[in-house]
């Protein structure tokens, strides 16, 4: 397996491991704010914020890693 190869699996497992490890707790705060905070109840305003509100954080990740893999 040559380098940039090596560097691609790294990029993505990293990509994949902090999109779990940022994700879960986003998401539990995510759901607690507009379940408790803010009453949305209705399950497909829920799940239409939920999703909007985590592409922006998964886009705000993504950018982040991919910059700091161009870098090296």
């Amino acid at each position: 397996m040559n380098q940039k190869i090596r560097n691609r699996h790294k990029e993505t497992a990293t990509t994949v491991f902090s999109g779990t490890i940022i994700n879960y707790p986003l998401q539990i705060f995510v759901i607690w704010l507009l379940l408790d905070l803010l009453n949305v109840t209705d399950a497909f305003w829920l799940a239409t914020y939920s999703t909007m509100i985590m592409t922006v954080f998964a886009y705000i990740r993504v950018y982040l890693v991919r910059t700091y893999f161009d870098k090296k």
